[in-house]
């Protein structure tokens, strides 16, 4: 088995559940309208790979990939899409298609006395919790892959995330882990993309 199909993301990333190269995978069904959610943003980035190899990180280029992330925000809980494609040339199918989706719904309890929120996590790729702080700046979400063999380098997913709206950035750390020991770890950085009108045709001719 080609275990490697099921590197991430999330990614966020995430993110439970079938493979993430499944032909139907599990999503958040619902007959409401997404987008008259409470928000929805939209984040575009990319992801570099890097994979522990003799006790060294080494950087995997031809398993970088172009993200994006559709993200709803619906009271007390959370659904996004993440799309993946890599465009390596050299990329030779080890992690599955070269473009995947995947689908995540966080649902968040009442925010604590310390502030902290929590969260349980369903996903595509497995399921999971995680935790943030009120303003949903800083998270971190803790999930077990689904359908990965025992024999498998990875059984769970840690998504370390940082939510900078005011510079309209996100950066993720998404570690592929076996137990507490790493694996695989993708850096990705993304920009904020709002809605907005446009006076006149954005490009022209």
């Amino acid at each position: 088995m080609n275990y490697a199909r099921f590197l991430p993301t999330l990614l966020l990333a995430a993110s439970g559940g079938a493979g993430c190269a499944s032909t139907s995978p599990w999503m958040p069904l619902s007959t409401s309208p997404i987008l008259e959610g409470e928000l929805t943003l939209v984040w575009v980035g990319r992801g570099e790979c890097e994979r522990l190899e003799g006790g060294t990180w080494v950087r995997r280029p031809e398993l970088d990939y172009d993200f994006s992330v559709e993200q709803h925000r619906l009271g007390d809980h959370w659904e996004s899409v993440k799309s993946m494609r890599r465009r390596h040339p050299d990329y030779d199918g080890v992690a599955g298609e070269r473009a995947q989706t995947m689908f995540f719904r966080l649902d968040f309890s009442p925010t604590d006395a310390a502030g902290k929120v929590d969260a349980k996590l369903t996903a595509s790729i497995g399921n999971g919790s995680g935790v943030t702080d009120r303003a949903y700046r800083k998270a971190e979400l803790n999930f077990l892959a689904a359908g990965v063999s025992s024999f498998a380098p990875f059984d769970r997913y840690r998504i370390t995330q940082s939510y900078d709206y005011e510079q309209g950035r996100l950066t993720e750390l998404v570690e592929l882990n076996k137990g507490d020991a790493p694996w695989v770890r993708n850096r990705e950085v993304a920009r904020l993309f709002a809605a907005r009108k446009f006076e006149a045709p954005p490009t022209t001719r």
